[in-house]
């Protein structure tokens, strides 16, 4: 089989940030629980509303706005400041998935992360996560890979499949269907 490679380059914007933090806030166990609660509070607000005191209209109102407007404001201004007091944000980054894994570069430097290095794939409506650890990602906007995006979704998954990388999301139908067709 040949060997399969991209190289495109990202421009990290506070919106990129604070969409991947969004997905990984609202994909754990914490964020579904906070919405529900907050749904919770802003049924149980909109159908007691008469019958509530003052102060507990009050703490229904915080607790419905603490996970569905509070967090996401709060996200929003750490995701722009993060890019703004980020040195590695101010340039854009390279990036080569090859054999070797993804390497990234930045001027004179350079590093690259093996594949085996990698546990999860996840592609969303606007982006690609590619995550090194739990709760660490290198974040590939689909819109920063231009005409490579479906070579690029073909890449990612011929390497996750052949490092036994875990895959969510829309790749992972992709993926499903990558590997029946190699298998036919």
């Amino acid at each position: 089989m040949r060997e399969k490679e991209i190289e495109f380059s990202v421009k990290m914007t506070p919106v990129e940030i604070f969409r991947f933090t969004m997905y990984h806030s609202r994909h754990k166990i914490s964020g579904l629980v906070g919405i529900a609660l907050s749904l919770i509070a802003l049924v149980i607000l909109i159908t007691s509303f008469g019958d509530l005191n003052d102060q507990d209209r009050a703490v229904l109102i915080l607790v419905a706005a603490w996970f569905t407007i509070l967090e996401p404001l709060t996200l929003w201004f750490r995701a722009k400041g993060q890019v703004k007091r980020s040195k590695v944000y101010q340039q854009p980054l390279a990036y080569r998935f090859d054999q070797n894994g993804i390497t990234v570069s930045q001027n004179e430097e350079q590093q690259t992360i093996g594949w085996e290095n990698l546990v999860k794939l996840v592609e969303t409506k606007t982006q690609f996560l590619v995550y090194s650890s739990r709760i660490h990602a290198f974040i590939f906007p689909k819109k920063a890979m231009g005409d490579q995006l479906e070579e690029a979704r073909a890449v990612l998954s011929y390497y996750a499949g052949a490092n036994h990388i875990e895959v969510k999301g829309a790749l992972k139908k992709f993926h499903a269907e990558a590997e029946q067709d190699s298998g036919e």
